[in-house]
């Protein structure tokens, strides 16, 4: 197996982070990977916000939490008055991934939620080539107004995706898959 395909399906979503500091430049690597996602027209409808303070994450992590408490789906509720509970997982670094609201070179929103996942999904296999861990975290979108998640002017939070080195080993558990989601014609 080739080194991209033993990431697509060796790749774990991390849930336990260290302590220990990502390099800048490995940060980078990774940004640049999500730069390289295809998009739709060529739109690139994105904008990258970077935290590594951990007062920031921190303060970040409550407002998500508060937010989940208030938005009455029952899950949600039970996972932010959870005292344990972090949304970010403890992660020593966030990207905050932004969509435009209004693409530019389109004057629509069509493709800013799929685009965007495409770069998400680039960062999570670079990140995981450099030895990093990482996890989708897709209810951003929900809990916070742009105004309330650092979001640019003409940019909606859409996704965070956590990044650090895993607290312990990752067993590479098998994944099963759904029977029926693919159909040949």
């Amino acid at each position: 197996m080739n080194d991209v395909l033993r990431a697509i399906m060796e790749r774990r979503s991390i849930r336990k982070y260290s302590d220990r500091p990502v390099k800048r430049e490995d940060i980078e690597t990774v940004l640049q990977a999500g730069l390289y996602a295809p998009t739709g027209g060529d739109a690139e409808p994105w904008h990258f916000g970077v935290l590594s303070d951990r007062e920031m994450i921190d303060a970040l992590d409550e407002k998500a939490r508060a937010a989940m408490r208030a938005s009455g789906i029952d899950r949600i509720v039970a996972m932010g008055e959870n005292p344990k509970y972090r949304i970010f997982f403890g992660a020593p670094v966030v990207i905050m991934i932004y969509g435009e609201k209004v693409l530019r070179k389109t004057g629509t929103h069509l493709s800013a939620l799929a685009d965007c996942s495409a770069a998400i999904q680039n960062m999570q296999l670079a990140a995981f080539s450099l030895g990093l861990g990482t996890c989708w975290i897709g209810l951003i979108r929900y809990l916070f107004p742009a105004d309330r998640c650092m979001a640019p002017e003409g940019y909606d939070p859409l996704y965070a995706m956590t990044l650090g080195y895993s607290a312990g080993p990752e067993a590479i558990r098998p994944r099963s898959r759904r029977e029926g989601t693919v159909t040949w014609f």
